[in-house]
């Protein structure tokens, strides 16, 4: 695969300030690649320094393999950014702003019409009107409107009602399709999980996992749950990677699996089970864990 993004000792420092530090990230061209962390995180520190907005402190990033801050001119003429707040000339309508934003990516006007349809925007409503969430219409439409290789996003659903969310999530999946690319920002931990093909989490400005959404799931513990015809014996649930949690002396047990619940499931059939559970982190839990232990036991 194509690496349309790569960092490489990524940093970017405030004086004395923690930017980000020793970043090491290549999204690969034709993925949505999930970039999670809370506010403060060094999210946007990144992205800005992706697009030739800052300069690195050290360390390298290139975008389509031009550094993006000699570059510029080169890297911008191939992505559209969107990000969580976007500023807008506030006398325009919705539908002269895409108009603008339209020419200067070489678009005819109107290029917008059937992406404001979908995403239910009025496009005759003047921008410092609208909404918290319908400015955000505007950038999302102005958004998919075109067809650049690269999309590089910054909390793009942000003020969005749910239902636009699931759309907008529907929209980045046929971007995919296309063969483009998404480097998609978020604090939103559901939808990097319904999004994402990759993710990587970033916490107080380094990287502490990057993985894709299977593999990071199937890395972490499962809970098992347990309804048994009879009290079975402790030494049933003595198995590798499995620690029983409670309900050892009872027909209620509870157990924590790391990695492979085969071998439980074969010790299980030996026993009357009437009922069983099994339940996957999802993203958010395995979210918490992260950021509720140091970033060295996080990131082991």
């Amino acid at each position: 695969m194509t690496a349309v993004i790569q960092a490489a000792g990524l940093t970017r420092m405030y004086g004395a300030r923690r930017g980000i530090l020793d970043l090491d990230i290549e999204v690969e061209e034709g993925e949505i690649f999930g970039f999670l962390g809370p506010n403060g995180s060094g999210k946007t520190t990144t992205i800005r320094t992706l697009l030739g907005f800052l300069r690195p402190t050290r360390g390298t990033a290139t975008v389509f393999g031009l550094d993006p801050w000699t570059r510029a001119a080169d890297v911008h003429g191939r992505l559209c950014y969107l990000g969580s707040d976007p500023a807008y000339l506030g006398e325009l309508t919705a539908g002269q702003q895409l108009d603008y934003l339209a020419s200067l990516r070489g678009l005819p006007a109107g290029a917008w019409r059937a992406v404001a349809e979908r995403f239910d925007l009025d496009p005759s409503i003047a921008v410092r009107k609208l909404s918290r969430g319908n400015r955000q219409k505007v950038g999302v439409v102005a958004t998919l409107m075109g067809h650049e290789p690269l999309l590089i996003l910054d909390e793009p659903t942000t003020g969005l009602d749910p239902l636009m969310q699931h759309e907008f999530l529907t929209a980045l999946g046929e971007v995919r399709s296309d063969g483009r690319t998404v480097f998609l920002s978020s604090h939103n931990l559901p939808e990097v999980e319904r999004s994402c093909d990759r993710v990587a989490i970033i916490r107080e400005g380094r990287l502490v996992e990057i993985s894709t959404i299977e593999a990071l799931l199937a890395s972490h513990r499962r809970r098992v749950s347990l309804t048994l015809a009879a009290p079975a014996p402790v030494s049933s649930f003595e198995i590798p990677n499995v620690e029983l949690i409670g309900g050892a002396d009872g027909r209620e047990v509870l157990l924590m699996v790391q990695g492979d619940v085969n071998p439980l499931l074969r010790r299980l059939a030996s026993l009357d089970v009437r009922d069983l559970t099994i339940t996957t982190p999802d993203v958010e839990e395995i979210f918490l864990r992260f950021y509720g232990a140091g970033t060295e036991e996080a990131a082991s």
